[in-house]
């Protein structure tokens, strides 16, 4: 072939893509840091499992079919590229081949067979997958120009190969090899096309043509092969399929140990933070640059919206519009915001000159034109948001939508001053009474009258610290939870106190709402009386408060074992403390709460406890386990009114009243209010009683 051509494609296609690419991590690299770098090993684990094995794709039963169309033309694609790299190198070298992959190897033999069965399954997954965007149309597929190019393209690759194999076959064997062509013949193994049979097969499309006619075959599919790879490879960063450079690298990179991101702590004493606009995100340029990649990574697949459930009861929250407008506002402010950071490399620490002012001047001048929330993102998008992280459960590439949700809520809610009005009750609840209803702190022990629970004034040496939280404390329903779970915890002899009037509420609700500053103010309260008291397990009944005193207790020194009532019922169980009757009449469900679910992966052990309750066990939801629908109550939800659309509680109540059961089991205080009361709206409450796992464990006892 001809190195010099070759050498002036690949200069200019490998120079216009590198200078692409360094733009774009320039890009990245001067927006705000973010620490991603340890753990490389489960890294590499995960990258091989969710990215390299398309695990959420190929593993998720709703969309199992399209899921494999994805994952082998994803395989076959990765298969060619090292076919592709041997005829870049054919075009210098004739019979190149790359380290053990030529004919005295047997593992080259086994690459040239699997190549020649993937290209052809790759070509159907092509067809399959226009025909499901032109006909099937999946209500969250965007059909655009752009996909039909891209798996176009991928058409292309594909056959050309194949008929430059065909063609190669032809000369070889009905030509007498004319330019004496490479191919594999080893004694050993036999010869190449023994094991080809589709490129053999292709060979019978061109088999009429004469050998001058062949020849050109041959050379114009090794030329459209590289070309068309060489266009693609610089489209591919225009637009959403630039997922496929930086899908890998943001696996690699996601969040460990915890679902996503955690909710940076603020320091709010730093005057500087309140000058800048720092406290939370306010302009597209505080973005951290994991933020950033998790945008370039988007590929506009539609799997988030369909299981959000404020997109499913109509609320104005896309999650792919939400990333898309975010990344265009990227995009358009990108000159800026590289400017932006090399100005902000020049600031000198302590520096009494005023140049540090001449340059901040600078550097705010430079900010987007846009108010980030208002112009890019509406008020009604960003708190329609739940928290409940079904999006990113789903998101096959591990984009953590949630932080950014958080972060803008803190820039609105400290910065901006600008927040639903509806929040003021709670809030103030929090700030006077330690609690979101607002109910006298000194009533919070209340429901324990009569039971003969001790607090942690009268004895500090208990084993466990039973964490009731103000749902527990102050609504008359969740109450009754409270009063089952000390009746369990007695039974089974349990070492137990609550702090009775000295607990507060952990600042759950106040950080999903963006106000740190009461968060903090309820975190710091608390930490100082559990460290007070050296508690070290802590038993908890809500989801929510399992969630804030496990993961983000520990960024303000309290570290503490917490563990939710249904595990630890689960192992009074097993370990014999207690023992249980089959006392559930009738059918049963279970809802998994997301902050129990997706947030800590508590699934096995509620559903152990009820088939302990129930001879059958309980029904499954369509939506449960990991890919439960919300109540509608996090994020703050459950203190604001839902104006827009269908109610979220309403969606899930009516799912559960559709499995014809008797009995829905929950393990949360909000799920039990959001459910009870969208059974109420129904007209179910009488029907379908809900009650809380340890409600059921209560009445069960022997």
């Amino acid at each position: 072939m001809n190195p010099l051509l070759m050498s002036i494609l690949l200069i200019a296609g490998l120079a216009v893509f590198g200078r692409t690419m360094y733009y774009k991590i320039l890009l990245l690299r001067a927006l705000e840091p973010a620490d991603r770098a340890s753990h490389v090993k489960e890294r590499l684990k995960n990258m091989v499992v969710i990215a390299l094995g398309q695990k959420r794709l190929v593993g998720r039963k709703k969309e199992r079919v399209p899921g494999i169309m994805h994952a082998l033309i994803f395989w076959g694609f990765c298969i060619l590229l090292i076919r592709s790299l041997s005829i870049y190198g054919e075009a210098f070298v004739k019979g190149f081949h790359l380290p053990f992959l030529g004919d005295e190897f047997l593992l080259g033999y086994i690459y040239i067979a699997v190549k020649d069965i993937m290209e052809p399954i790759v070509l159907l997954m092509v067809l399959y997958a226009v025909f499901r965007r032109k006909v099937l149309k999946p209500e969250r597929l965007h059909n655009t120009w752009e996909a039909y190019f891209v798996l176009g393209m991928i058409g292309v690759l594909m056959i050309s190969d194949l008929l430059y194999d065909g063609a190669r076959y032809n000369l070889i064997t009905l030509f007498n090899n004319p330019g004496n062509l490479d191919f594999f013949n080893n004694p050993q193994y036999g010869p190449e096309f023994a094991w080809t049979p589709f490129s053999v097969g292709a060979s019978a499309l061109i088999s009429g043509m004469g050998a001058g006619a062949s020849k050109i075959v041959l050379v114009c599919m090794f030329w459209l092969h590289i070309i068309t790879q060489l266009t693609f490879l610089n489209f591919l960063p225009l637009g959403k399929h630039f997922h496929v450079i930086t899908a890998l690298p943001n696996v690699f990179l996601k969040s460990l140990g915890y679902p996503h991101e955690k909710t940076r702590l603020l320091d709010l004493e730093d005057e500087s933070v309140w000058e800048d606009e720092s406290l939370g995100i306010n302009h597209i340029h505080q973005l951290n640059w994991k933020q950033g990649l998790d945008l370039y990574t988007c590929t506009e697949c539609g799997r988030c919206k369909e299981v959000c459930p404020a997109y499913v009861t109509d609320k104005p929250l896309s999650l792919h519009e939400f990333n898309d407008k975010l990344k265009f506002e990227l995009l358009d402010n990108a000159d800026n915001i590289i400017q932006r950071a090399k100005l902000a490399a020049t600031l000198k620490p302590e520096d009494g000159s005023g140049q540090n002012d001449e340059i901040k001047t600078k550097m705010a001048g430079l900010n987007s034109k846009k108010q980030l929330i208002g112009d890019v993102i509406s008020e009604d998008t960003l708190w329609a948001c739940t928290t409940c992280r079904a999006c990113e459960q789903v998101c096959p590439v591990t984009i953590e939508q949630v932080p950014r949700v958080i972060a803008m809520r803190q820039g609105q809610t400290l910065m901006a001053g600008v927040y639903p009005q509806e929040l003021n009750t709670a809030l103030k609840g929090l700030e006077r009474n330690g609690n979101p209803w607002g109910i006298g702190y000194d009533k919070r022990a209340d429901w324990a009258k009569g039971l003969d629970v001790k607090t942690m004034a009268d004895d500090p040496d208990v084993e466990y610290l039973l964490w009731i939280g103000c749902a527990g404390s102050f609504d008359d329903r969740t109450k009754k939870v409270s009063v089952s779970l000390v009746k369990i915890l007695q039974k089974a002899g349990v070492s137990f106190a609550i702090l009775g009037t000295q607990e507060k509420c952990t600042g759950d609700f106040a950080r999903r709402v963006g106000n740190e500053m009461m968060y903090q103010m309820m975190a710091l309260d608390n930490i100082e009386t559990l460290n007070n008291y050296k508690v070290k397990k802590i038993i908890t009944a809500c989801p929510h408060c399992l969630n804030t005193l496990k993961h983000d207790y520990p960024q303000m020194g309290g570290n503490y074992e917490v563990i939710h009532h249904t595990v630890f019922i689960k192992q009074l169980i097993s370990s014999g403390k207690i023992t249980l009757g089959k006392s559930i009449n009738g059918s049963l469900t279970y809802h998994d709460p997301c902050f129990l679910g997706r947030y800590n992966s508590i699934y096995d052990q509620p559903r152990s406890i009820l088939k302990a309750l129930s001879q059958d066990g309980a029904k499954e939801l369509d939506r449960h386990g990991p890919e439960s629908f919300c109540c509608g109550a996090g994020g703050g939800r459950m203190w604001m009114e839902e104006t827009i659309g269908t109610r979220i509680n309403l969606e899930r109540a009516g799912e559960i009243a559709g499995k014809d059961v008797e009995n829905v089991a929950v393990a949360c205080p909000f799920c039990l209010t959001m459910i009870e009361d969208g059974m109420k709206e129904l007209g179910k409450e009488e029907e379908i009683k809900t009650q809380d796992i340890c409600e059921l464990v209560a009445k069960a006892m022997i």
